[in-house]
């Protein structure tokens, strides 16, 4: 053991720099309040898969009715990520103050959710919490890659695998404060099948007609739900995000100079109009699918669980919980796969990984495995788990800059499956078979594969051919020269040191 074995490398050495320099340190100062922002985020957004029973409950709606709070929110994603678009393009100045008071007005919507025992009330507050959530992550995604540009593959990574933390966070904040189902007996106790004229908080609704007075043996009526308490939580966490993101803001005024230079060392290509909407009509359709898939698999576990399996919610939730520690573990370990794989091939490993999961699934449920069951929904986590960030850094580095634009088409697709995804599942449950939770979840799987194979091609074939690069004007070349200078002095300054 000599001298030389404590020589730092130079990559901490590089880091250490870094770090020297004050506009460097807002920025990784920055970075780390978004890190915390974003688990917050999963919290408020995951949460509502573990509580959907008792939401249903609250409200007194069976699961087809209670299914439109997925489509709620679905419609107030898609207009909170078109909203942050066009704020992001028009007001690019204003990022930080955008991204504050978006975060804090999450939190304010999710924790009052809840609280509403009224179905229609609880639609319209899903629809704004939709809309704040997805106005936060999408400018949020778009904020990360502007702070570090052709830099931001590894911290787009962790701002994602943050994200995942929140969502494994979520149903252990959920569970202790769930309604306790007394009884499994379908037959008997088909609670969630009854129609609205029961309301579980309140007792029968008594009318003219004694059809309307369902009596119901004390056993098989569930227990007062308290998720409000668990919404209380996740909404700290939210507000918590937004004053640390509003103190930056006060205290930390950006720097343009650092922000246009930024944006230089992003993806130049340009391409003409007929081929960039080719190639988002691609891309929003391989999201839409990709998010209908994951949407299905985590927003309705519990009620296919509980339902058609008979598991009991606290069981379910723990599966819910491995699934999304299965998704965080892989997310944390595409950081470390972007430095051997590019981002094409691993969207064709996670892609493949999640049709072969669930394909798995179908299969473990057919047969009856309960072990086969957790395998495959951690194997189906890891395989989801990637394609959202992933697919971001491969639009970043091999077509075309993730503009405001660009993730509002992105936004846009991965919400839209929402407006149609629960009225059809909700339908199929009611109508059909508790089995269409596979089903539908494995078959869009399947085409979200086909149209990431499609946006490949298009890619391969008429972007070399039609792209030109962005050449740089005469004082963005001034600000890269100014940048140098900068460079080198800091470089003298520190061997002088």
């Amino acid at each position: 053991m000599g001298p030389e074995t404590a020589r730092p490398t130079p990559e901490t050495v590089h880091f250490r720099q870094q770090l020297q320099d004050p506009k460097n340190r807002r920025k990784f100062i920055h970075t780390s309040i978004f890190y915390f922002s974003f688990i917050a985020l999963g919290i408020c957004r995951a949460q509502h898969g573990p509580a959907f029973l008792d939401l249903a409950q609250i409200t007194g709606s069976n699961v087809e009715e209670a299914s439109v709070f997925y489509t709620s929110l679905a419609v107030g994603g898609l207009v909170g990520s078109v909203i942050m678009g066009v704020l992001l393009e028009k007001f690019p100045k204003h990022r930080q103050a955008l991204l504050a008071s978006s975060c804090l007005l999450t939190a304010a919507s999710a924790c009052v959710i809840p609280w509403s025992r009224n179905y229609i009330l609880t639609i319209c507050l899903c629809g704004v919490n939709g809309i704040l959530t997805s106005a936060f992550d999408s400018g949020g995604n778009v904020d990360m890659l502007s702070t570090w540009g052709v830099e931001g593959k590894l911290f787009i990574q962790i701002l994602h695998f943050f994200f995942a933390i929140g969502t494994i966070l979520a149903p252990l904040i959920v569970e202790p404060f769930l309604a306790e189902r007394k009884t499994f007996n379908g037959t008997l106790c088909g609670i969630y099948d009854i129609s609205k004229s029961f309301n579980y908080s309140d007792g029968p609704i008594t009318g003219n007609s004694t059809a309307n007075n369902i009596l119901l043996p004390e056993s098989c009526v569930p227990s007062e739900s308290q998720i409000q308490y668990a919404y209380m939580i996740a909404a700290s966490f939210g507000f918590l995000a937004g004053i640390m993101i509003t103190a930056e803001c006060c205290f930390s005024p950006p720097d343009t100079k650092g922000k246009t230079r930024n944006e230089n060392n992003r993806n130049p290509r340009v391409l003409p109009k007929w081929l960039q909407v080719l190639i988002l009509g691609n891309v929003g359709l391989f999201y839409f699918f990709n998010c209908s898939s994951i949407s299905v698999i985590v927003g309705y576990m519990m009620a296919y669980f509980v339902k058609d399996l008979g598991w009991s919610k606290e069981k379910t939730a723990n599966l819910a919980s491995v699934f999304w520690a299965g998704y965080a573990a892989s997310r944390l370990l595409c950081v470390i796969l972007d430095r051997i794989l590019t981002p094409r091939q691993l969207l064709y490993i996670s892609n493949g990984l999640s049709v072969l999961s669930l394909g798995g699934l179908w299969l473990s449920i057919i047969h009856e495995s309960e072990a086969g069951i957790w395998i495959c929904l951690v194997l189906s986590s890891i395989g989801m788990s990637s394609i959202f960030p992933t697919g971001l850094l491969y639009l970043e580095n091999d077509v075309m800059k993730v503009s405001g634009m660009v993730t509002s088409v992105i936004w846009v697709a991965g919400n839209f499956q929402g407006v149609v995804n629960p009225l059809l599942i909700g339908y199929l449950f009611q109508m059909v078979s508790y089995k269409w939770y596979i089903y539908l979840s494995f078959i869009e799987a399947i085409l979200a594969f086909v149209f990431f194979l499609s946006t490949v091609l298009i890619v391969k074939t008429l972007l070399e051919k039609y792209g030109s690069l962005e050449v740089q004007s005469s004082g963005d070349e001034k600000i890269t020269e100014e940048a140098f200078i900068e460079e080198n002095e800091r470089t003298k300054n520190n061997k002088h040191v």
